[in-house]
């Protein structure tokens, strides 16, 4: 996976919770993306966690192939955050203005007819460097599985950029279940305080100003939510939720 303690991290964790693999019993180390595809070329590892278009490249070398993909895991997921400073989160007009550039990029990137534009961006060697024809097809949806599994074409659950302004908005209560999966697979020792952290790091104020002057649709937070092959997440009764899953 990517990063400890990261959303790939976690999404492979859930995924081996769910097929009943003991996370004890294996191996998982840090590789960063641009390099998983190599490390399995020369056998360092058996499979990895990580973000478009490394698992679309490993199909296209015959070197691996799409076992699960996040959306299936989870539909519809967040996925990256815009993360700043104290220094600058205090500098809100500016933050602000960041805050619309990326709503307003995303809001473009939902628009199909230009993710072949942005494709044509993104496999210059100073972005991702990877090959035109994967990174066009997985932004399209286009999923080649790789081992004569074929195409996968995902319809309504292909990766999204903006879908009425539900991608964009911070969420506390996704806050609150990244933390309660470190809780549940061991990365911190003890429960933190939950709802008192999600408070401090998650900026809903903010957000709210700039989504009511860009006329963004804000949505609900902290209601109970269930991923695909997990028990319901109840962002208000996190202690119910550890006791029922799979570790």
């Amino acid at each position: 996976m990517t990063f400890p303690g990261g959303t790939h991290d976690i999404w492979l964790r859930n995924w081996m919770a769910a097929a009943g693999i003991n996370q004890k019993s294996v191996g998982i180390i840090t590789i960063p993306p641009p390099q998983m595809v190599a490390n399995m070329k020369v056998d360092n590892m058996e499979g990895y966690c990580v973000g478009e278009p490394w698992n679309g490249v490993a199909a296209s070398q015959n070197i691996g192939f799409t076992h699960i993909a996040s959306q299936d895991i989870w539909k519809n997921h967040p996925e990256k955050a815009l993360v700043v400073n104290n220094a600058f989160a205090a500098n809100k007009e500016d933050l602000k203005k960041v805050m619309k550039a990326i709503i307003e990029a995303c809001k473009w990137l939902d628009v199909m007819s230009n993710r072949k534009k942005a494709a044509s961006w993104l496999t210059k060697p100073n972005y991702v460097n990877a090959p035109l024809q994967v990174i066009e097809a997985r932004l399209m949806g286009s999923n080649d599985l790789g081992c004569d599994l074929g195409v996968q074409k995902y319809k309504d659950d292909y990766m999204t950029f903006y879908n009425n302004g539900i991608v964009n908005m911070p969420r506390k209560s996704h806050a609150m279940w990244f933390m309660a999966q470190y809780v549940r697979f061991g990365l911190l020792k003890a429960e933190p305080a939950y709802k008192a952290l999600a408070d401090k790091l998650v900026m809903s104020d903010l957000f709210a100003e700039v989504a009511k002057e860009m006329a963004v649709p804000v949505q609900p937070d902290m209601q109970a939510f269930k991923t695909t092959y997990d028990v319901s997440f109840d962002p208000n009764n996190i202690a119910t939720y550890l006791k029922t899953t799979k570790r």
